[in-house]
């Protein structure tokens, strides 16, 4: 048989008589037509079965991993939160805060599905009646959507389902639903799509766009506000309430009515809703729910570096950063210093405008390079070249020039004092308040830890704690009147002195020096801390230089770049803000310097503590007898003497600051920084007004362009917005000496001791 095949075989490919016959014979026979028609069924099916696995493959490649499903990652905005709860300020590529169920409002929740899916509590995840009505609204040219909510949130969760229309996208996103569905309950599912689905105006989320809209949490929204909302997610931007309000309403009203249909309100709330006009409460996503941006960006430089190297992103991780800022203090730190600043701008203004000229006209003609150098500075300026097709700067300025509006608006921003607050816990360096500026959306330079000025008079407290350190008392007396001190390396005299000197005797106790801020008695306390009284040459007065930046960084001024000049005594040194206040917590913490501390924790979204925060750097830096002394010297500042005022009697006369206050103005030369730090146990405050540029600064510093006069009343106004507000925590306590302590009082001394005290520097 074999043989015979095999020769069967070889005849029927090379024989085409034969080969023909074969094939009319099985074409024509009933049998080989049924096997045929079998084989070509099977052959279909097979196909059509491997396509379909093939397609099924390629259908639960594109689904997201189960592992997602059960935790799915959305980009969530990291927020800073004050120690009251309050945020301060947001970090987001999509301004998007996750919230729970429980804290949205009920009327988002009925709103939501009353009009997205009102079968969402009786369905798995698809809902068959709509699914199997959408070729009949096809047909009649009314395409409707089909998708569940748990389908819309498969789409939001997830990327890899993608949002083009296709058969293959609506598979995905229907299995997906499903899954969804079988991992979460239904309460879960409505809180992940509130908090995932994009609302109109670049808010991401329920809880942002309720905080954006109408400047409150999702759990306050009211029945109007939770349909104009949710209205807005068929089109964000064509329901827009604040673009496109009619639009809005009327999307509105659609929502209300499927609420009245479905039972979450009544027929005569709808009714008397419907007519109502839209409010809204804008806080564009720039500014909601951002008490102080200027602190929000000094937190992101701190913690940065953190979650970059702990692989966290700080802009999708959803990381609450709690801060040590109380909010109400916050908020009242910036109304004064907004206030005060736009008082005091007008008075500037006028300072620098000649009766009948323009616009600050003496500064411009006294200063004739300034807005040449401002101009430069500008973007029109640095265009200017390119597009005059020209490399002369004559033929620049001249065009720049030409255009009045754009100059008087460079003279305009240029010319806009700026000031800084910050206020500190003494007993633990909490940082209670922070205000870097007037309007961080003009300027975003912050002055209070990036700006590093001189100091003026607020720095000579640490010129009297070294003296008392080295056991000078306050009723120890100096000469009023000015000495001169010549500089033998370089062959000049170094004469600092008053603008006036004070009536009254010729001996003034440091007492009353500090409390009036006397040059000459600060000057003259230089030769008895460096240990050479009476001499007059300017060297021998580098060891109490020495002395003074030692005692300035130990209490928290960082120095290292300032020479040890004597005129450090009188303010010459740079600081920043942060550092003055933090420097004077030391005399209010009975002689403990604690670093300042803003950030106490780090917590994931879940609410696990990531990292914890605690001050670096906390010792003894001077007695607590010394801090007290340098308290009660400083309280002669507010409060005044005997026959004299302090500098700072405005805090007590203008703002009936009647509590224990002691504190120390400052106005540096030419009026270019002024500075007020006020002191009370539970609190201390500082501020700073000037220019941006140093340059920009007040023509008379006897007048407003002062310390006491300019910075001194930021703190003044806080302090009375503060301690008139119920929900402060505002202490009146006063100072309190360390345990048996006695404060030093001047001796009585012997005719024989007087008249020898008469021969020497110092009064006893």
């Amino acid at each position: 048989m074999s043989n015979s095949h095999d020769h069967d075989t070889n005849r029927y490919f090379f024989d085409p008589e034969y080969r023909k016959r074969v094939r009319q014979r099985v074409v024509g026979g009933k049998t080989s037509k049924r096997r045929l028609f079998f084989y070509s069924i099977l052959t279909f099916l097979s196909v059509a079965l491997i396509s379909a696995g093939i397609y099924v493959t390629y259908l639960f490649q594109g689904l997201p991993p189960i592992e997602s499903l059960e935790n799915p990652k959305t980009a969530t905005a990291s927020v800073v939160l004050s120690r009251d709860g309050a945020i301060l300020d947001r970090y987001f590529v999509e301004n998007r805060t996750d919230i729970r169920i429980d804290e949205i409002s009920p009327n988002a929740v009925n709103a939501l599905i009353s009009t997205e899916d009102h079968r969402f509590y009786r369905h798995w995840g698809m809902d068959m009646y709509r699914t199997l009505a959408i070729p009949f609204h096809l047909v009649r040219g009314n395409p409707q959507g089909g998708s569940t909510l748990s389908q819309q949130l498969a789409r939001n969760l997830y990327r890899e389902i993608g949002r083009e229309f296709s058969v293959t996208r609506k598979f995905r996103e229907m299995i997906t639903a499903v899954q969804i569905e079988n991992n979460y309950t239904k309460r879960e599912i409505i809180e992940m799509y509130l908090n995932t689905v994009e609302f109109s105006n670049s808010s991401f989320g329920i809880e942002s766009a309720a905080q954006t809209h109408y400047g409150k949490p999702a759990r306050d929204l009211t029945v109007k506000e939770s349909a104009t909302l949710i209205g807005t997610l068929k089109a964000v931007s064509l329901y827009n309430p604040r673009i496109n309000p009619q639009n809005a309403i009327q999307r509105r009203n659609v929502v209300l009515w499927q609420m009245m249909n479905h039972g979450f309100i009544s027929e005569e709330e709808f009714y008397q809703l419907r007519e109502e006009p839209i409010r809204l409460n804008y806080q564009p996503p720039s500014r909601s729910g951002r008490e102080s941006r200027y602190f929000g960006e000094y937190v992101r430089q701190q913690v940065i570096k953190w979650t970059e190297e702990n692989g966290y992103d700080l802009y999708s991780d959803g990381l609450r950063i709690y801060t040590t800022i109380d909010s109400r203090l916050q908020r009242h730190a910036e109304r004064a210093l907004k206030e005060k600043v736009d008082s005091l701008q007008p008075l500037f203004e006028r300072e620098w405008t000649s009766p009948g000229g323009d616009y600050m006209n003496r500064l411009w003609e006294e200063f004739p390079g300034f807005l040449h150098r401002y101009l430069r500075e500008t973007d029109r300026y640095k265009n200017a070249f390119a597009e005059l097709n020209t490399d002369q700067e004559a033929v620049v300025f001249e065009n720049l020039l030409a255009d009045s509006a754009f100059v008087d608006s460079v003279k305009r921003a240029r010319t806009r004092l700026e000031a800084g607050f910050v206020a500190i816990d003494p007993n633990n360096g909490n940082v209670l308040a922070w205000v870097g500026g007037s309007d961080y959306g003009t300027r975003q330079f912050d002055h209070v830890h990036q700006m590093r000025r001189q100091t003026g008079s607020t720095f000579k407290p640490f010129v009297y704690a070294v003296a008392v350190d080295n056991g000078y008392m306050p009723y120890h007396t100096f000469s009023k009147y000015p000495v001169s001190f010549i500089d033998t390396r370089a062959g000049n005299h170094w004469r600092p002195r008053d603008p006036v000197v004070p009536d009254g005797p010729e001996m003034v106790p440091l007492r009353q020096g500090i409390a009036r801020s006397l040059n000459n008695v600060t000057v003259r306390l230089l030769p008895e801390i460096a240990g050479a009284p009476g001499t007059n040459r300017l060297e021998d007065l580098d060891p109490a230089a020495r002395m003074i930046r030692d005692m300035a960084m130990n209490l928290g001024i960082d120095l290292s770049n300032e020479p040890a000049y004597p005129s450090i005594a009188l303010g010459t040194a740079r600081a920043s803000l942060l550092e003055l206040v933090s420097a004077y917590t030391t005399f209010a913490n009975q002689g403990v310097h604690i670093d300042p501390i803003a950030i106490t924790r780090i917590e994931d979204k879940e609410g696990n503590v990531l990292v914890e925060y605690h001050p670096d750097y906390r010792q003894e830096v001077i007695s607590p007898e010394t801090a007290y002394i340098m308290i009660d010297m400083m309280r002669g500042v507010i409060r005044g003497g005997d026959g004299f005022y302090g500098t700072g009697v405005r805090l007590r006369n203008v703002y009936n600051v009647q509590q224990d206050v002691a504190g120390k103005t400052g106005t540096t030369q030419n009026s270019a920084d002024n500075w007020f730090v006020g002191m009370m146990p539970h609190i201390v405050m500082g501020s700073w007004v000037g220019g941006e540029d140093r340059q920009i600064r007040f023509p008379n510093s006897r007048g407003v362009g002062q310390g006491a006069r300019s910075a001194l009343p930021i703190v003044g106004q806080f302090i009375q917005y503060a301690s008139n507000d119920p929900e402060v925590d505002w202490s009146f306590n006063a100072f309190e000496p360390p345990p048996g302590f006695v404060m030093p009082e001047e001796p009585q001394l012997r005719p024989a001791d007087q008249q020898e005290d008469r021969r020497g520097r110092i009064g006893w």
